[in-house]
Order: structure tokens, then C-alpha cells, then sequence
């Protein structure tokens, strides 16, 4: 779909709509709503299914769901407030910079951030039902509205770019819908996933929908205050989660802001296309690894309790502290495998990739290269991350967010300077963020070493994390190959054809290495599988 979206709207545009547009929908979304969502989780809704038996007869909320209701509405109106600050801020910027408002680079800038900024607000109008939704277990309803909205988006996109397309019979780049068309695309659902709401809310509820956006005051005597809306204790966390959210949002959105402040158009559009290509191995492998193995992590927190150590059986603790260890040691290596195959066939084929699909400036196979070196640092981080984060005290989690600004602070600071003086491009975005995951990594294999010598066990070792020395081999003998050919027939490199060999070349020398994995590493394997199935026992690497 994506692949569709560039070759009609072109780079550029993409690159503005990824950067620029969706760092302010995330900043407006993310600021406003995401608190109070964590918040929320805290509110048990049938801690008041008897504690008022009208309600229901009268068709209302119960008092814990109005409460919900109350605090829901909260991001609506700050979302309101967000959305005019940060349009005055990105029209201020804009009216500074030639390549926002001349129509021929940039078609509709204005009405697009217009149109993108409403559809932020109308999309934060489903928080109240998006809440009682998470707060009654309806994760089924979530997805099959979410999945209505996706498509409408889609749909929006690409309807407005053919239309832009074939009845001004322009080429990509000169296309004057190309940025209202991502514009359209996200209105299309936000009011695609508000009317899905209500429309399968509307059979969940016992009351009416309009309900769920009336805040109505509530008399409970553990909320602080007589005739609160939402309560002093739900207010107090709700506080903290926004505390929270904004170094998250900084810690997450520190890339785009760069790009977007010192970026050219089309760096952002090399830099969208190399990270929603490469990002793929990360949503595919990394993410599902990384939510399995905080999963099994919580529970090792849970077992080993930092405050209970002195009344709880030494031999407990160890025993479950090993199984941390192994499972640290399993994801460690199946990262090694997976940074080893990327680094040689990903660094290797980024300029044959990025040439089929239609981007033959060296820029992108230079970007798509080094994407694939940041990839196995990113999963690395990942679950090492997710150790730190389960295990972890209140205070070491205080510590460790000011350590993790300190390095984003360092990793932007590097990213200016990369981009704007060294003028390296998307390229140097990359490496700037590869630093910036070396640093956490250190710092959380710092954390890791003195959990465990804090309960007498050793640490996970590197040397237990590495492949077999035949699948190196492999990996290493492949990419002479590819190497030697490419360097034979450097005359032939843009021929399509040719192209196509290298990667029926590559599919061959990757089931070498994929047979050799399975030749040499079937401890590992059977490891990588009980932990998939949750069973923790007798996990070996070798």
C-alpha cells in the first residue's frame, strides 16, 4: 500500500506527511489522551455494579463509569487547546520557510495542517467510548473499529492522489493533491473510527450514547471531595501519567523532531521510505519478541521482589532469576542471528531494493543500508529494555528516564550536526540513532550485571549469546559471493535483470544460512519454542 502511496503522492510529499504531520497529530494525541488512558486502567468498572442499583432502572452510568466517562472527556478539551498552540507554532515556522508555502513544492501546506488538526480533534471525540470499551473488555470491538477506520484511510488516500493524478494529468511530484490526499486520508478516519464507536458502543451500553459525553458530578466517599467529577486519587495519577508520557513522547518522537526543524523535504521523504520499509523486521519479529519477553520478565518480577528479598528463600529467588538469565541468553542470540543475516544480505541488496522500487538515488540505498545496521541494535535494545523496566524499582525507574533524556538529549544534539553541518542526510540520522542505542543498551547491560550480582548469580555472558562458528562462517561466505559477483558484473548493476539474478542469488545463500541455523542450533530452536509456548524449563542456547 505504501509502495502505492509513494510512486502516485511521490517522496516528498510522503516524507512531509510522515514527518512533520504525523509528529503533530502523535504530539496532540499522545500528550492529550495518553495520561489519562493509563490512568484509567486503574478504574474498576464492577467495583460498582451494586453500588447503585437506579442507575440502571434510570438508564445511566454507574458511578464508576461515569467517572471514566468524566475523566475521558478531559483530553477532548485539552486536545482542543494543544491544536491551536501547535497550529500557530507550525504556521509561524512555515511562513519562514519558502519550501512550506510555494504551491508548486508544496500545494494546499496550509489547508492540509488545517484539515490534519481537526481531524486530531474529531479523532480524540472517542476517548469516552474508547475508554469503557478497554474498561468492559471489548478488545474484539477495538480491533474491528480500528480496522473500519484503517481502510477508510486507505481508501481516502488513494481515491484523492488519483484524483489529483488523472484529472490534472500530472506527474507524482507535481501532483496538487499530494498533501491534502494524506490530509483526507487521515479525517476519513477519525470520523470512521468515532462513527464505529458509536455505532457498536451503541449496542454494548445500557444507556444512550450522548450519555458518555455529559460529565455529570458523583458522590463517592474515597474520591476525596463530595460531588466530584472524577476524584483526587484518579486526578493525582492521572497527573503522574502525563509527567510520564511526555518524556516518552520525547524519548520516542526525538528523530522526527529533528527532521523536521532541520531536514529538507526530501530528506524526510528518503528517511519515511527507508524507516516504514525497514521498520517491517521490526514490527513482524521484534515487536512480538519484545511483548513476549516482558510477559516472562513481569512474572521474574514478581517472584524476586526487591523488598522482599530478606523473607523470601534464597533458593526461590535464584531459581527464578536463572530462568530470567536464560531467557535474556535465548532472545540475546536469536538477535546476534537476526542482526547477523540482516547486516549481510540487508547492507548488501539495500541499492538493489531501493532500486526496484523506484528510488535509485544513492541516498536511499545509503539510508536503507544503514537501516539494516540499526535494526539489530533496536531489537537488542528492545528486550533488554524490557528486563530493566519489569524489574526495576520506582526510584531506579525515576533514575533510569533521566538517564535515557541524557542519552536522547546527546543523540539530538549528534543528530543536528549530522544533518545540518556534516550534511549526511537520512543517513546520519541513522548512525546518530545508532549511538543513541548503543548508549541505552550499555547502560541497561549495567543494570542487568548489578540485578543479578545483587542476588549472587552471574550475569548473562556474550559468549553464550553467540551463533555456532559454521552459521558465521556462512553468513560471512555468503556475503563474499555477493560481493565478488557484484564487483564482476559492476557494468550490469542497473540492468533489471540483473537484478533479479542478485536476488534469486540471495534467496539461495539465504536458505544456506537459514539451513545451517537449522543444522547447527537446534538446542536453541527447541529453546526459542518453549519460550514462544511460555514453558521456561530446561531452555538451552547451545
Amino acid at each position: 500500500m505504501n509502495m502505492l502511496v509513494i510512486y502516485i503522492a511521490g517522496r516528498k510529499a510522503f516524507g512531509v506527511a510522515s514527518v512533520r504531520f504525523e509528529l503533530l497529530l502523535s504530539t496532540i494525541l499522545f500528550l492529550s489522551r495518553e495520561g489519562m488512558r493509563n490512568a484509567l486502567l486503574r478504574v474498576n468498572v464492577s467495583s460498582s455494579s451494586n453500588s447503585s442499583p437506579r442507575s440502571r432502572l434510570n438508564k445511566r452510568p454507574l458511578e464508576q463509569e461515569q467517572r471514566i466517562i468524566n475523566a475521558a472527556l478531559i483530553p477532548i478539551a485539552a486536545g482542543m487547546a494543544m491544536a491551536g498552540c501547535l497550529y500557530w507554532m507550525y504556521a509561524s515556522r512555515s511562513a519562514q520557510s519558502p519550501e512550506s508555502l510555494s504551491n508548486k513544492s508544496a500545494p494546499y501546506y496550509r489547508l492540509s495542517l488545517i484539515v490534519y488538526i481537526v481531524a486530531a480533534w474529531v479523532e480524540l471525540c472517542v476517548e469516552p467510548l474508547f475508554v469503557l470499551s478497554r474498561a468492559h473488555v471489548l478488545f474484539k470491538l477495538q480491533a474491528k473499529c480500528e480496522g473500519i477506520a484503517v481502510s477508510c484511510r486507505c481508501a481516502a488516500v488513494v481515491a484523492t492522489l488519483l484524483l489529483g493524478h488523472y484529472f490534472t494529468i500530472a506527474e507524482a511530484d507535481n501532483n496538487p493533491l499530494r498533501l491534502l490526499a494524506f490530509a483526507a486520508g487521515q479525517m476519513a478516519y477519525a470520523v470512521a473510527i468515532v462513527a464505529a464507536f458509536v455505532r457498536y458502543m451503541a449496542s454494548e451500553l445500557d444507556y444512550p450514547i450522548w450519555m458518555c459525553y455529559m460529565p455529570r458530578k458523583i458522590a463517592r466517599s474515597d474520591a476525596g471531595l463530595e460531588n466530584s467529577y472524577i476524584g483526587r486519587s484518579l486526578g493525582s495519577l492521572a497527573a503522574t501519567f502525563v509527567g510520564q508520557s511526555l518524556i516518552k513522547h520525547f524519548l520516542t518522537q526525538g528523530d522526527s523532531m529533528v527532521m523536521a526543524k532541520f531536514a529538507t523535504t526530501d530528506e524526510m521523504g528518503i528517511f519515511a521510505f527507508v524507516s516504514n520499509y525497514g521498520s517491517i523486521p521490526a514490527r513482524v519479529i521484534f515487536l512480538p519478541l519484545e511483548e513476549a519477553s516482558r510477559a516472562v520478565f513481569s512474572k521474574t518480577a514478581a517472584a524476586v521482589n526487591s523488598q522482599d528479598l530478606a523473607k523470601r528463600p534464597a533458593a526461590d529467588d535464584k531459581a527464578n532469576a536463572r530462568d530470567a538469565r536464560q531467557v535474556l541468553t535465548v532472545l540475546g542470540k536469536l538477535q546476534l542471528l537476526l542482526g547477523a543475516i540482516l547486516t549481510v544480505f540487508g547492507t548488501l541488496y539495500s541499492p538493489i531494493l531501493a532500486s526496484l522500487a523506484r528510488q535509485t538515488d544513492a541516498a536511499v540505498g545509503q539510508a536503507l543500508a544503514a537501516y539494516c545496521l540499526y535494526l539489530p541494535l533496536m531489537g537488542l535494545n528492545g528486550f533488554l529494555e524490557a528486563f530493566v523496566h519489569s524489574v526495576a524499582s520506582r526510584s531506579q525507574l525515576v533514575r533510569i528516564n533521566t538517564w535515557m533524556v541524557g542519552f536522547t538529549v546527546v543523540y539530538m544534539m549528534l543528530a543536528v550536526y549530522v544533518l545540518h553541518r556534516l550534511g549526511l542526510g537520512s543517513a546520519g540520522i541513522i548512525f546518530a540513532n545508532m549511538l543513541n542505542m548503543g548508549l541505552r543498551i550499555i547502560y541497561c547491560r549495567v543494570f542487568i550485571s548489578a540485578w543479578f550480582a545483587r542476588l549472587g548469580i552471574a550475569a548473562p555472558q556474550l559468549s553464550a549469546m553467540l551463533p555456532h562458528p559454521a552459521v558465521i562462517g556462512t553468513c560471512l561466505g555468503s556475503g563474499a559471493v555477493i560481493v565478488a559477483i557484484s564487483a564482476a558484473f559492476s557494468h550490469l548493476q542497473n540492468s533489471t535483470v540483473f537484478q533479479l539474478l542478485m536476488l534469486a542469488l540471495g534467496g539461495a545463500l539465504g536458505t544456506a544460512v537459514l539451513f545451517s541455523i537449522w543444522l547447527y542450533e537446534q538446542p536453541f530452536i527447541r529453546s526459542v519454542r518453549r519460550l514462544r509456548s511460555g514453558n521456561l524449563g530446561s531452555i538451552k542456547t547451545s
